[in-house]
Protein backbone atom coordinates (compact mmCIF):
# COMPACT_ATOMS: atom_id res chain seq x y z
CA UNK A 1 0.00 0.00 0.00
CA UNK A 2 1.01 3.60 -0.77
CA UNK A 3 1.58 6.37 2.19
CA UNK A 4 -1.31 9.17 1.82
CA UNK A 5 2.03 11.30 0.30
CA UNK A 6 2.71 9.19 -1.85
CA UNK A 7 -1.10 8.22 -3.59
CA UNK A 8 -1.64 12.60 -2.97
CA UNK A 9 1.66 12.82 -5.38
CA UNK A 10 1.44 9.84 -7.80
CA UNK A 11 -2.32 11.27 -8.30
CA UNK A 12 -1.15 14.86 -8.92
CA UNK A 13 1.24 13.38 -11.41
CA UNK A 14 -1.42 11.56 -13.43
CA UNK A 15 -4.17 14.55 -13.21
CA UNK A 16 -1.42 16.83 -14.69
CA UNK A 17 -0.32 14.54 -17.43
CA UNK A 18 -3.70 13.81 -18.48
CA UNK A 19 -5.34 17.05 -18.11
CA UNK A 20 -2.58 19.67 -17.64
CA UNK A 21 -1.99 21.96 -14.82
CA UNK A 22 -4.97 24.27 -15.07
CA UNK A 23 -8.04 21.39 -15.70
CA UNK A 24 -5.93 19.90 -12.81
CA UNK A 25 -6.49 22.73 -10.22
CA UNK A 26 -9.75 23.18 -11.37
CA UNK A 27 -10.71 19.22 -10.60
CA UNK A 28 -8.97 20.05 -7.12
CA UNK A 29 -11.14 22.50 -6.71
CA UNK A 30 -14.48 20.97 -7.87
CA UNK A 31 -13.47 17.82 -5.60
CA UNK A 32 -13.10 20.19 -2.42
CA UNK A 33 -16.48 21.85 -3.14
CA UNK A 34 -17.91 18.42 -3.25
CA UNK A 35 -16.01 17.31 -0.08
CA UNK A 36 -18.76 18.26 2.66
CA UNK A 37 -21.05 15.53 2.27
CA UNK A 38 -19.48 12.33 1.46
CA UNK A 39 -23.03 10.14 1.87
CA UNK A 40 -24.66 12.69 -0.78
CA UNK A 41 -21.97 12.29 -3.28
CA UNK A 42 -21.83 8.73 -3.01
CA UNK A 43 -26.11 8.82 -3.41
CA UNK A 44 -25.40 10.88 -6.46
CA UNK A 45 -23.57 7.55 -7.92
CA UNK A 46 -25.00 4.96 -6.67
CA UNK A 47 -28.92 6.00 -6.30
CA UNK A 48 -30.87 3.53 -8.59
CA UNK A 49 -28.25 1.30 -8.99
CA UNK A 50 -28.90 -2.39 -7.44
CA UNK A 51 -26.60 -4.10 -5.74
CA UNK A 52 -26.10 -6.85 -8.12
CA UNK A 53 -25.45 -3.81 -11.04
CA UNK A 54 -22.81 -2.35 -8.35
CA UNK A 55 -21.15 -5.50 -8.56
CA UNK A 56 -21.02 -5.99 -12.18
CA UNK A 57 -19.33 -2.84 -12.37
CA UNK A 58 -16.65 -3.37 -10.13
CA UNK A 59 -16.41 -6.41 -11.56
CA UNK A 60 -15.93 -4.93 -15.57
CA UNK A 61 -13.90 -2.36 -13.32
CA UNK A 62 -11.13 -4.65 -11.80
CA UNK A 63 -11.17 -7.17 -15.41
CA UNK A 64 -10.13 -3.28 -17.23
CA UNK A 65 -7.77 -2.35 -14.69
CA UNK A 66 -5.78 -5.68 -12.91
CA UNK A 67 -3.64 -4.89 -9.90
CA UNK A 68 0.04 -4.92 -11.06
CA UNK A 69 2.64 -7.23 -9.93
CA UNK A 70 3.96 -4.44 -8.05
CA UNK A 71 0.98 -3.00 -6.55
CA UNK A 72 0.20 -7.04 -5.10
CA UNK A 73 3.72 -7.92 -3.54
CA UNK A 74 3.12 -4.18 -1.86
CA UNK A 75 -0.31 -5.23 -0.69
CA UNK A 76 1.10 -8.86 0.41
CA UNK A 77 3.72 -6.91 2.75
CA UNK A 78 1.55 -4.86 4.07
CA UNK A 79 -1.00 -7.35 4.74
CA UNK A 80 1.54 -9.76 6.51
CA UNK A 81 2.90 -6.78 8.60
CA UNK A 82 -0.05 -6.23 10.28
CA UNK A 83 -0.53 -10.10 10.88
Amino acid sequence: MYTESEIRGIGLEALQQKLGSVDTERFIVSMLRNAGDYTMARREIFDGMSSEDVRKEASEYCKKHPISDDARARSDRYKAERS
